[in-house]
């Protein structure tokens, strides 16, 4: 991912605009990421996969079980995955330390 795409990320998870495969139930990933389901990886080492992710203004007019469906997706290699929660991390604390009056 070039460092835009990273920073898009970061934002779009603090603002909860993107969901995740980690945020869906294992069982359920083939039919929130539809092209998962249907075969989607089947070219990529898994081995090499952080997440899959998908913007959430991307998601079809039908929810499953009260998850969004998602007709494309985004695959995210480790190594960026990695980058991308370390970000989140460091920023929610961040947050949680200026919500409770603590800035230093």
């Amino acid at each position: 991912m070039t460092e835009e795409q990273i920073k898009h990320t970061v934002r779009g998870l603090l603002a909860r605009r993107i969901v995740t495969a980690t945020m869906v139930p294992a069982d359920m990933i083939g039919m929130v990421f539809m092209t998962i389901g249907l075969g989607g990886l089947g070219d990529i080492d898994l081995d090499t996969v952080g997440n899959i992710i998908e913007d959430l203004d991307k998601a079809c007019e039908r929810s499953i079980n009260g998850y969004p469906v998602f007709m494309s997706c985004r695959v995210v290699h480790r190594d960026d995955w990695a980058v991308i929660t370390e970000r989140v991390v460091n920023a929610e604390a961040v947050l949680d330390r200026a919500v409770e009056g603590n800035n230093s």
